[in-house]
């Protein structure tokens, strides 16, 4: 099992920024910004190249995900970024977003 779907199951423990029934947002653990939180679908995709069409929805979800944060964090400005492929700099095989601001 991945890191992230251990989480999920809440086999290791975290303190989620957001849950609900299909995304969970935590606090990445070596932040690269003052605000650098992990958006992750509950479904395990490894990563967006293994994406289908299907998908589209868990993709517009993390990006609406998002813009709720910015909302009730009162964020001002934000960088969303996925890292795509062990060479894209992914480390984790599930597919997640980085949110990071300051």
């Amino acid at each position: 099992m991945c890191l992230f779907c251990s989480i999920i199951a809440h086999e290791i423990p975290s303190t989620p920024v957001y849950e609900d029934e299909n995304y969970i947002v935590i606090d990445d653990l070596h932040p690269k910004a003052r605000i650098h939180m992990l958006l992750i679908p509950k479904r395990h995709i490894p990563t967006i190249s293994l994406m289908t069409d299907s998908d589209r929805d868990t993709i517009g979800w993390l990006f609406l995900l998002a813009r709720n944060l910015v909302h009730r964090m009162n964020i001002p400005w934000y960088k969303l970024q996925f890292n795509v492929g062990k060479e894209g700099g992914q480390e984790i095989m599930h597919v997640h977003l980085h949110f990071l601001a300051d």
